[in-house]
């Protein structure tokens, strides 16, 4: 029970890291609320933490709109009584060259993958601070440290969060608030699929992601799961301002 007490906000909570992560949070104490922009997807990931023995409330959230961070924060607070844990974990993909992606494309990619974690950061902060400790995660890809051909603005909004994380942690050092960037490598989730069916052969494509690993196969969301719980758990309360790459050896090419 090393969430024993705490409450833990996880966005994108209904599907692939986000919810492996609800339902291990939820399965070490902590009472969670998941978000997630599409409601038909909350009844499946909230049955699986009951399951579990965990609990869990759903809040419908647009991540890249302000008004909805800061009333996911209020809920979490109105509910709870404080907010110990934000783990922006929501993500939009774009794999486009630069010159094929539109303004709607390049905005949408920005606003949910940055202007997301600085929306739900600023909200969370004041409340951590009059707490005197909080944890905030961000979801950030091992594409916020080093490139990969043909999705320059994902691999931007990437590294954008990787140093919004780094900064936000020098920011609060001293405070008792502590922010790490998680840095998935490839993992088998809806995303990643979705991505994969965009290819001319998805299956082919899959094998080629996994060839691709040193360790030969893709990560499962519950492995990356496992880490954000040490990185916002107490047992990692020296650890602030690390992008922690979790990527089967992948970035030690």
């Amino acid at each position: 029970m090393r969430l024993q007490g705490k409450t833990a906000i996880i966005t994108g909570g209904t599907t692939g890291i986000g919810r492996a992560s609800a339902v291990l949070f939820a399965r070490e104490g902590a009472q969670v609320i998941l978000t997630d922009w599409r409601t038909d997807r909350s009844s499946a990931a909230l049955a699986e933490i009951a399951a579990a023995g965990g609990e869990a409330t759903f809040v419908q959230c647009d991540v890249s709109l302000r008004a909805d961070n800061e009333r996911l924060i209020a809920t979490c607070l109105e509910r709870y009584g404080k907010v110990d844990i934000l783990f922006c974990n929501a993500g939009r993909f774009l794999p486009k060259l630069i010159t094929e992606c539109s303004d709607e494309e390049i905005d949408t990619i920005f606003a949910v993958n940055v202007k997301a974690l600085i929306y739900a950061s600023r909200a969370a902060i004041p409340l951590m601070l009059a707490q005197g400790h909080g944890a905030i995660l961000f979801d950030a890809s091992i594409r916020g440290l080093g490139a990969q051909p043909g999705s320059p603005i994902y691999c931007a909004s990437k590294g954008a969060a990787v140093l919004l994380a780094r900064a936000l942690a020098l920011d609060y050092a001293t405070a008792g608030i502590r922010v790490n960037a998680l840095c998935p490598g490839i993992v088998d989730t809806p995303m990643l699929r979705w991505g994969a069916s965009q290819e001319a052969d998805p299956a082919a494509a899959l094998a080629s992601y996994s060839r691709e690993q040193p360790m030969g196969r893709l990560a499962t969301p519950e492995e990356c799961a496992y880490v954000a719980l040490w990185l916002v758990s107490d047992e990692a309360s020296f650890i602030t301002g690390v992008a922690m790459p979790v990527d089967g050896g992948l970035t030690a090419r």
